[in-house]
């Protein structure tokens, strides 16, 4: 067969079209289909012992347990521990802090059955100084040890007696296998390839499956069939990154997006005005607080001052625009601690020591000697309009007691580094979380080696509160030395409490969707699509 030239140029021009158009397709892959939760980053890690951004964090909530999980009340919204991999915990009732475990059978996504000693293997890797997990010192306060009795059976081992009600939520730490393609894991997960390889291609218990990861535009996750808890309502779950929060929102109105986990207490009035689309709130184990930097703040009197001179019933409604799901705090602890978690116990608010007195504030900040004094106060970017109308207000406040105040809004990373690295601050607007329901860790933030000290506070009957607080295992006693933890830290000052928010998670054609902490997918296994 004979080509003449211009018919050769046609075959290699469809040929070179064809080519192209299957090189296209090969690069191009379309979303898959699914619940679509928008979110501004996509999971830096999919390891729940090493450290994770936020939508890790939350991730790991679908793919893996603990022995006790956190639940959702759908009827209530409240939050609940119960049993997850755990069948049964009992407490030795001679010593208060031994716990036998009986393990469910389970298996992990891979087949193979949950066993005592990934149990153990766990916490050992949470625990390894060379992997720096974020929940090492955590758990390293409460458990002494954790080993294994038989395939089922494991015992865990407190420093000190401890009841149940605190113990379950220690227990909630993510549980992962100590084998891996066949191999076993070493405890330094960040040192071997199969190591490195769990984080972007994990087993787990949960109630979906990782199924597909594109970096830098999706994680997919199918829903785990055989999961021991509810099963799944929805087949496919999607976490796409969506970086423009206007974007987010205008897919949202389309019927693109599903939710959106990253919301603004200023947005609530606009977003109710959009059709089919709910506004699911909570309140989190979190606050607001301006910190004190105590070296340049030293009298204790100028920090009660600047405390009672912030009228916090006018600073904090007229800036979220919210008459209901703010909680004004006085103290180092939620105004709600008691009600919201023990209210068989307690149904009152905490103790009210600094509430607003213009006048005592007044005569604090003259023997004080803040009266005339000059200060900055820092705020981070990702605050936004709520960060600068916080800061707004609270200048204005302390401008009535002498105290001159510039609020000055800086990028993220120098606000992390002045504040929590360098602590060359003079008042930082600051939100506090990562807290249990108990805010069992606060005494980081409060004793004078605190991990979280940025204050600088150091009190020696404080820091041994917390030790007789982390201790006691009766109710009464714990509650009553919790208020005085409470009344001994106001005394000292270290910072302004302001309030507890409430926090939105917007969704679209999906029914039951109750949100009780920072991590949305709680209750993602009951999520339906309408």
């Amino acid at each position: 067969m004979k080509f003449n030239k211009k018919g050769l140029i046609a075959i290699i021009i469809v040929a070179l079209i064809v080519l192209i158009s299957a090189g296209a397709f090969i690069v191009w892959k379309a979303q898959p289909k699914g619940v679509v939760v928008a979110v501004s980053t996509l999971p830096d890690s999919l390891n729940p012992v090493l450290e994770q951004n936020t939508s890790g964090l939350n991730a790991d909530e679908l793919l893996f347990d603990g022995l006790v999980n956190f639940e959702v009340d759908k009827e209530s919204g409240s939050l609940y521990s119960n049993l997850a991999l755990a069948e049964s915990i009992v407490q030795n009732p001679a010593d208060k802090k031994t716990y036998t475990v009986t393990l469910r059978d389970v298996s992990w996504h891979d087949g193979n059955p949950v066993t005592a000693d990934d149990v153990v293997y766990s916490f050992a890797a949470y625990t390894d100084e060379a992997n720096d997990s974020p929940k090492r010192g955590y758990l390293m306060s409460f458990i002494k040890s954790v080993s294994a009795e038989n395939d089922k059976t494991v015992k865990i081992e407190f420093i000190n007696p401890i009841p149940e009600f605190r113990a379950y939520p220690v227990l909630t730490f993510k549980i992962v296998p100590s084998k891996y393609n066949g191999q076993k894991m070493r405890v330094n997960m960040r040192a071997g390839e199969n190591e490195r390889k769990f984080a972007t291609e994990p087993i787990g218990t949960g109630p979906f499956k990782l199924a597909t990861w594109e970096i830098g535009k999706w994680v997919t996750f199918d829903a785990n069939g055989t999961y021991f808890g509810n099963t799944p309502q929805m087949s496919n779950l999607v976490m796409t990154r969506v970086i423009d929060p206007i974007i987010r929102m205008n897919e949202m109105r389309k019927g693109r997006i599903n939710v959106i986990l990253e919301t603004k207490p200023t947005d609530r009035a606009d977003v109710a005005k959009i059709p089919n689309v709910d506004i699911n709130s909570y309140i989190p184990y979190a606050f607001y607080e301006v910190a004190i930097n105590t070296k340049l703040f030293p009298n204790a009197d100028g920090r009660q001052a600047m405390a009672m001179a912030l009228d916090r019933e006018m600073l904090i409604p007229s800036i979220t625009d919210q008459k209901s799901g703010v909680i004004l705090n006085y103290g180092p602890f939620p105004s709600n601690l008691f009600a919201a978690n023990i209210p068989e116990y307690v149904d009152k608010p905490m103790p009210t020591f600094l509430s607003y007195d213009l006048a005592k504030a007044k005569s604090l900040a003259s023997s004080g000697g803040i009266s005339g004094q000059n200060a900055i106060l820092l705020y981070p970017d990702s605050m936004g309009e709520f960060g600068d109308k916080m800061a707004s207000g609270i200048v204005k406040q302390l401008a009535e007691i002498g105290l001159n105040v510039e609020a000055k809004r800086t990028g993220d990373r120098v606000f992390d580094r002045m504040v929590n690295t360098e602590k060359s601050f003079e008042l930082a607007l600051v939100y506090c979380d990562g807290f249990d329901n108990l805010y069992s860790s606060l005494g980081d933030w409060y004793r004078s080696n605190g991990s979280k000290n940025v204050t600088g506070i150091a009190d020696s009957k404080l820091n041994s509160l917390f030790d007789a607080w982390e201790k006691e295992i009766v109710t009464a006693n714990w509650i009553d030395l919790t208020l005085q933890i409470d009344k001994r830290v106001c005394e000292l000052s270290p910072a302004l409490y302001l309030c507890s928010l409430e926090k939105d998670v917007y969704s679209r054609g999906l029914e039951n969707v109750a949100i009780a902490t920072d991590n949305p997918f709680l209750s993602a296994e009951n999520w339906k699509v309408r």
